[in-house]
């Protein structure tokens, strides 16, 4: 009984202990697809704080369309996940009020959260559009991790050094060639302390006719105050 008790315990206890992953809830294209946004929120490791972010980016320019990224963090254990969203939805009410981004304009044509472990984390091939048969070539994506050799040394705390990466689409056919995507020359401070990253989720808008535009959704993994935390960033994947 003794030891059924102290196993029961340890596992009650070990999330106290871990770091923390945020939630990703994508929210969606601009009717013409230009604009993707997306929100991640959860409780802050250490601090047990309830936070709340919300992204809108422009595909085509590849930036963050002001004032986002809005970021919220309620400075209270007390306070509940909820009001941190309600209050990062009202400072971002403008930005999504202008662009109505909606989960119906878009398709997700891949995905691998950070729980799934049987999928290369690392690579992905979709179509872009679910019709049969096939009208689309296969899009493939390779994400490669770029050490650094500047670690901080709090950023060493637990045994990782740190690490950029670059996106790829690899090259479909004969005379086509990859395309880099995205590639860290150096780290943004919000990715200081980075050492792995994952291709989350990948989705298209304009499944139909006309022209396409997709967003890779990375997952970055940072050393957080108890141990590993994740948030993610938006990359553009052109599909011309």
């Amino acid at each position: 009984m003794r030891l059924m008790l102290a196993s029961l315990t340890a596992f009650l206890a070990a999330p106290a202990l871990a770091g923390d992953f945020a939630t990703l809830n994508p929210l969606g294209f601009s009717a013409d697809g230009r604009v993707f946004a997306f929100e991640q929120y959860g409780i802050q490791d250490g601090s047990g704080f309830p936070y709340a972010e919300i992204f809108v980016l422009d595909l085509d320019e590849d930036r963050y369309l002001a004032p986002s990224p809005v970021r919220v963090r309620l400075d209270d254990e007390g306070a509940h996940l909820d009001a941190a969203r309600r209050q990062a939805r009202e400072a971002a009410a403008g930005l999504l009020s202008a662009h109505e981004p909606k989960a119906e304009f878009g398709l997700i044509v891949a995905s691998s959260p950070p729980t799934e472990l049987s999928a290369d984390p690392h690579r992905v091939e979709f179509l872009p559009r679910a019709i049969e048969p096939r009208i689309d070539e296969p899009v493939e994506l390779r994400l490669s991790l770029l050490p650094r050799p500047d670690a901080p040394e709090f950023c060493t705390a637990f045994g990782h050094g740190i690490s950029g990466f670059r996106l790829v689409r690899v090259a479909a056919g004969p005379g086509e060639t990859a395309r880099v995507l995205h590639e860290d020359e150096t780290l943004p401070d919000s990715r200081a302390c980075a050492f792995d990253y994952r291709i989350a989720q990948v989705q298209v808008h304009g499944t139909a006719t006309g022209r396409m535009r997709a967003v890779a959704l990375i997952g970055v993994k940072q050393v957080g105050f108890e141990g590993p935390d994740m948030r993610y960033i938006a990359v553009p994947v052109p599909l011309d």
